[in-house]
């Protein structure tokens, strides 16, 4: 009986030196690809799979998939494209059909709008095989900040994402690896959170799908401008001023049903007894500024893009309702 290419793959990865431990499995399902899985019960603080630093694929590193250095990575490559009908879906891919349907609901969000814009043309612009490495970068790969760079990363990247997932490390041989938090059931799937908590439009962008667990907002540096006349403080440490404009320059992210303390810093140049009233304003704004009621809805069934667009848009707008309950609640109870 002939060897699944993921089997070989693993037996491959360890035989190079690579971890992965026996009470683990690799599943794949028809319709969500690999995942692993608990063969047995596994105890908190425990190694689950761990990549030494020769197993890495720096992503900048690759020209073209079909040209490995070595068999380790030919059969990688063949094992995560043997199935890459995703490709097609990802918001990248997005003909001028999908493009205007996009455009049109975060046309009054200009950061979002033109961030995906300037990403697509760029996208549209690369040859074919560079546009499958990126594509490849964007679903497969994670930056890992201890290296500096963006990482293919052969068995590990077969655990699937969750918001409340694990979390990766880098290990002190330059290594990264997985380990157990709590305990894990017999059969449990092992989840993994391998992003940095954006928002759910941003989130789809990158990855290419979308997950309903995902819960954060953020808004980024330098996003948040306000016209003001009378202000209760000033703190040049967080606010650029420009007349009566003022800029905040930290991110404010609402992430695990709460919000950073930068929140408090941007809200002390408003009087006491505005900050709930601004806050919310704020949110709201956000809110309102992506709109699907001029589009219809129906245009999802004759798109696979659009229709994951738009389950992300809904969840950025549920997610900020959210926050704007919470931020409701927190203020009233000060």
């Amino acid at each position: 009986m002939a060897v699944s290419l993921h089997t070989h793959l693993l037996n491959l990865f360890i035989e190079k030196g690579g971890f992965f431990n026996k009470d683990l499995i690799i599943k794949k399902n028809v319709n969500k690809g690999f995942g692993v899985f608990a063969k047995n019960d596994i105890p908190p603080d425990t190694i689950l799979i761990d990549v030494p630093h020769n197993l890495l694929i720096p992503v900048n590193e690759i020209k073209n998939i079909n040209q490995s250095r070595n068999s380790f990575q030919q059969v990688f490559f063949e094992t995560v494209t043997s199935n890459n009908d995703y490709f097609n879906y990802h918001p990248l891919m997005s003909n001028d059909f999908e493009l205007n349907i996009i455009n049109n609901v975060l046309k009054k969000n200009v950061s979002l709008n033109k961030n995906f814009l300037i990403k697509h043309k760029i996208f549209s612009h690369l040859a074919e095989e560079k546009k499958r490495i990126e594509l490849l970068s964007f679903t497969r790969a994670i930056f890992i900040k201890e290296h500096n760079k963006k990482f293919f990363m052969p068995i590990m990247d077969f655990v699937n994402y969750h918001y409340k997932g694990l979390r990766y490390s880098a290990g002190k041989n330059n290594n990264i690896y997985l380990k157990s938090i709590k305990h894990i059931k017999q059969n449990e799937e092992v989840l993994i959170n391998y992003t940095q908590s954006t928002d759910a439009i941003s989130f789809f962008f990158e990855q290419g799908f979308i997950d309903n667990s995902f819960n954060s907002f953020k808004i980024k540096k330098n996003e948040l401008k306000i016209k003001i006349k009378t202000i209760s403080t000033f703190n040049e440490k967080y606010f650029s001023k420009e007349n009566d404009m003022y800029t905040f320059k930290e991110d404010i992210l609402f992430d695990e049903n709460t919000y950073s303390q930068s929140l408090l810093k941007f809200l002390e140049i408003f009087p006491i007894k505005d900050r709930q009233k601004m806050m919310v304003k704020i949110l709201m704004m956000y809110k309102s500024s992506i709109s699907t009621n001029s589009i219809d809805k129906s245009l999802e069934k004759d798109s696979e893009i659009i229709k994951k667009f738009f389950m992300s848009v809904e969840l950025y707008t549920n997610i900020i309702d959210n926050y704007l309950e919470l931020v409701t609640k927190k203020n009233e109870k000060n």
